[in-house]
């Protein structure tokens, strides 16, 4: 469980980092599902790796 709300943690504050970003430059960001979904599991992975230390 510890590994799922991190990986969970750092998902929402990336989202929160491209939303200022997109603020900021007062455009939209379009991420398309092939890159999204590596970097989901690129996430949870580097969680459950942070977990096992």
């Amino acid at each position: 469980m510890e590994t799922f709300g991190r990986g969970c943690l750092w998902l929402i504050l990336g989202v929160l980092g491209l939303f200022v970003i997109a603020v900021i430059t007062q455009s939209s960001i379009h991420i398309p599902w092939f890159i999204f979904i590596p970097a989901v599991i690129l996430v949870f992975w580097m969680a459950s790796k942070k977990s096992k230390k």
